[in-house]
This record gives structure tokens, sequence and C-alpha cells, in this order.
């Protein structure tokens, strides 16, 4: 079994005034289940709202860490923020869990995660597409995109363990990210919009990290924000990153 130390939940979060005292109230719960140390990284990538504010004050609360810029860059530049400060400033045996700041995914749900990872999982993903997943709310337009997107990496770049490629919702080893961040240096995540996730997944796995998956509860009938999602362009994203990644492969540095 896998010695598990300090979590680190981090939330790419733009415009989220509204979810987020709930979700960091959820969070707060989590902390006193897991008996673990647990720090909020929150990535503010150009709210024009009250997110950054409602992340201070919850500074009394939690052990929470506030990043961002003041322009909206997208999720890429989040994910690598929070990638980055992790490997800065977290010890090899610590967790990073990466989630959506809409309060549509469970943290309760970290819990099982974790016990994947202690079984020996480096990624656990949160997915769509097992036994036991719940996914109520999702416009058919998304589904239909996850879903396509999850057949073409799977017929190009298989993964062993893993069907949903580019849910949001995942733990990773510190440990793994740090081995990432040394082989691929500042390419390690290359892309600015939603594709980053699949990026990020396939260049651990030409690195050989093991995967597995737990199901996804995914309550996006409960969202009060406007998605952020264009589905058209996440579209052309995920294509681009198919064909350039065909081509070019994954080399590291």
């Amino acid at each position: 079994m896998s010695v598990i130390g300090r979590v680190y939940i981090g939330l790419p979060a733009q415009n989220e005034e509204i979810a987020l005292p709930r979700l960091l109230q959820r969070i707060e719960l989590l902390s006193a289940v897991l008996q673990k140390a647990v720090t909020v990284v929150l990535y503010d990538d150009g709210s024009t709202d009250s997110t950054s504010t409602i992340a201070r004050q919850w500074q009394e609360h939690l052990s929470l860490v506030l990043l961002g810029c003041s322009q909206n860059k997208g999720l890429g530049a989040g994910l690598r923020a929070l990638v980055r400060h992790v490997v800065d400033t977290a010890r090899d045996q610590d967790i990073l869990v990466i989630m959506d700041c809409d309060d549509t995914h469970d943290p309760a749900q970290v819990r099982e995660m974790l016990k994947s990872i202690e079984k020996g999982a480096d990624v656990v993903i949160g997915s769509r597409y097992v036994r036991g997943a719940l996914v109520r709310g999702v416009p058919l337009l998304r589904r239909v995109t996850a879903l396509g997107a999850a057949a073409l990496f799977k017929l190009f770049y298989p993964v062993r363990g893993v069907r949903d490629y580019t849910c949001g919702y995942r733990s990773y080893r510190v440990s793994a990210l740090k081995k990432a961040s040394h082989s691929f240096g500042a390419k390690l995540i290359e892309e600015s919009g939603f594709s980053c996730m699949p990026e990020l997944l396939l260049k651990l796995n030409a690195l050989g990290f093991q995967f597995t998956e737990v199901p996804l509860q995914l309550r996006y009938d409960l969202k009060r924000t406007a998605s952020k999602m264009g589905i058209a362009n996440n579209i052309r994203q995920l294509l681009k990153l198919l064909v350039h990644s065909r081509l070019r492969g994954f080399n590291s540095s």
C-alpha cells in the first residue's frame, strides 16, 4: 500500500463567485473525513467577479493558496500553473486532485480516488464510461463530443485502464508529475484549452505510468453558472491535438 501525504486540490476558476462558497464548504468537510492534510490551490483565470475575494476570505478556514492572472488565458494556463505549483512545492508522496470549480464534481469522490492510488495507480480518472457512473444535465452535443473524443483517442492512442480521455476530474501522484515535468519541461502542457487534459494524460502514458478509473458522479443539472466551454472550438482543439500528436508523437525533452 502506498503512503499518501498531503492532498492538494487544484481548482481552475473563472467567474465562480456563485459556486465557490458551497464547493469550499464541501472540501472543508472532506478534509475532516480524510484525516489528511488538505490544501486548496485555486487558480483565478482572469475573473471579473468576486472569485479571488471569496478565496481570500476562505483562507481563514482552509489551507488555501491563491494563484492566477488578471487576464483570461484558458484552462491550459490554469492546469500548467497548478501542476507547476505542486512540482515546485509538494513532496513525492503528495497527491494533486484537479476538479472543476463550478460545483458539478463531488469532492467526496476524492476518497475513492485515493484508495486507487494506495493500490498502486499513478493517475485516477473520474470516468463517465464505467459502471456506476452518474451523469445528469449535460447537454446532448457536449455528451456526443466527449464520447466521440473518447472513441478517437482510444483508436489512435489506447491507454490501458482509460476510457474517458477528457474528463477534468483526476488525481495524480506528485512524484509522477515531477518525473513528467523533468522529462518534458515546458512542453508538458502546451494546449491552451480543454484539450490540455488529454494532452497531459497521453504524455504521462508515454512515460509508462499506471492509470485507473472510478465512476464519475457528474451533476451538471446543479450547475448555477454558464458553461465556459465552446463546443466548436473544443472539437477543433481535440482534432488538432490528435493530428499533431500522430505526426510528432510525445517525445520528451
